[in-house]
């Protein structure tokens, strides 16, 4: 069994899964109270699926990037549950690869090479990432990550494209100012889906996928083996 959780933006989500399937799903907003709900909400949600920690193999977390008080805090509890736990194995996932991860099926279907998946800074720009789809059929990473994480503004996107070479029409862009993109470029092919924020769901079936085809996340870029955050930027100090 595989517990995933992920709170890079204003809402706790939570994914129990089995390698193959999805079982209970998840997400309730937060403010400023995360770490005082953090264990007791997964502890609840374990309990309403007649479960505990000992019927959990994975433990899998979005590490970011996002917001600094939710990394802060799921990666304490993760620390928490996993030296807790001796025979949970840890997984660390990035929260835009796990974001690119729930809009796999959606690009492949529209035959597409490449997804972008977004995540909003709160300092008015995106934390941006690009990932190339891997079709092949053997036991391979579903994609692998073209540039680093990168923050730009939403009006520069199109020098985006331009610098990493892409052509619009090979695109899926998911996440934080899809609606705006839609309407600023009409030739890139927008997710449908309606989350467009990162979710445990992806977080978990990315790891779920790993788990399944015994790929060592050593060689993973965009996986861990321990937790570990993922800040792009210093945190901003707000001083009166």
């Amino acid at each position: 069994m595989i517990i995933s959780i992920e709170t890079s933006t204003s809402e706790l989500s939570l994914t129990l899964l089995d390698k193959e399937n999805v079982i209970k799903h998840i997400s309730v907003s937060f403010k400023n109270e995360l770490s005082e709900i953090i264990v007791s909400t997964i502890k609840k949600f374990l309990q309403g699926n007649s479960m505990s920690f000992s019927d959990i193999s994975f433990l899998a977390i979005g590490c970011g990037p996002g917001s600094f008080t939710g990394i802060r805090s799921v990666i304490s509890t993760a620390m928490g549950i996993d030296i807790s736990n001796a025979h949970i194995t840890s997984i660390g996932i990035s929260s835009l690869a796990g974001l690119a991860m729930s809009a796999l099926n959606e690009a492949k279907k529209l035959k597409l090479k490449y997804i972008i998946s977004s995540i909003d800074s709160k300092r008015d720009d995106l934390f941006l990432q690009l990932f190339k789809i891997n079709n092949n059929k053997n036991k391979s990473l579903p994609f692998i990550n073209m540039t680093n994480i990168d923050t730009i503004k939403i009006d520069n996107l199109y020098n985006y494209f331009e610098i990493n070479n892409l052509i619009l029409e090979d695109i899926l862009f998911i996440g934080h100012q899809s609606s705006f993109v839609k309407k600023m470029i009409s030739k890139l092919k927008v997710s449908q889906k309606t989350k467009q924020n990162p979710d445990s769901l992806g977080v978990g079936k990315l790891a779920s996928y790993l788990i399944r085809n015994n790929i060592d996340i050593r060689n993973v870029t965009f996986a861990f083996e321990k937790f570990k955050p993922i800040y792009v930027r210093p945190a901003q100090i707000n001083l009166k």
